[in-house]
């Protein structure tokens, strides 16, 4: 889809955004993470479409790349964690990117990221629906997770002095832990 299709389905949906402009992918990748993996990033010209959330940390932006002086739609993206999306089918895209807007935009999205701050680099992420009871990427994997960041460093962690960098968030909350 290109961003002049996903901008009228954005206006028909009254979902508001504000656009944003980049050189290339790599500028792209910096502005949306901490600790981006950039070897692979493309030379073209991106178009960010911005939602912002409520928690004015964290927001939901679709990734647009410049293919022959038009955008096409590349990555969904809340905060720093991308739903790769690459395998959407093109009929299906539309309704995937309103459904998936739309979650987010209800609360029922929680979003864990794990950053090492010594080494400086990505340790991982993980995207959680509330509305589930799955035990990994449901309520209780959420609560999981959360019951694991809040216990105390062990002993290796303390003597090599990690340091991890955990942002916890959703539309409405954002929550950054370091340990």
């Amino acid at each position: 889809m290109t961003l002049t299709e996903i901008e009228e389905l954005f206006k028909k949906n009254n979902i508001p955004f504000e656009l944003c402009e980049f050189e290339n992918e790599k500028a792209y990748w910096h502005h949306i993470a901490l600790f981006p993996y950039t070897k692979n990033a493309k030379s073209c010209k991106v178009i960010a479409m911005i939602i912002k959330s409520k928690n004015e940390q964290t927001n939901i932006e679709l990734q647009f790349n410049e293919v022959n002086n038009i955008f096409f739609f590349e990555e969904l993206f809340f905060g720093d964690y991308g739903y790769e999306m690459f395998d959407c089918a093109e009929d299906t895209l539309p309704s995937a990117l309103i459904d998936s807007v739309f979650e987010v935009m209800k609360g029922n999205i929680k979003i864990i990221t794990c950053n090492d701050l010594k080494g400086k680099h990505r340790l991982g992420d993980a995207c959680f629906d509330l509305n589930d009871d799955d035990n990994f990427f449901g309520k209780q994997g959420f609560q999981k997770a959360m019951e694991h960041i809040n216990k105390p460093k062990k002993f290796l962690s303390k003597l090599f002095k990690s340091k991890k960098q955990y942002e916890i968030y959703d539309w409405n909350t954002y929550q950054c832990i370091i340990k």
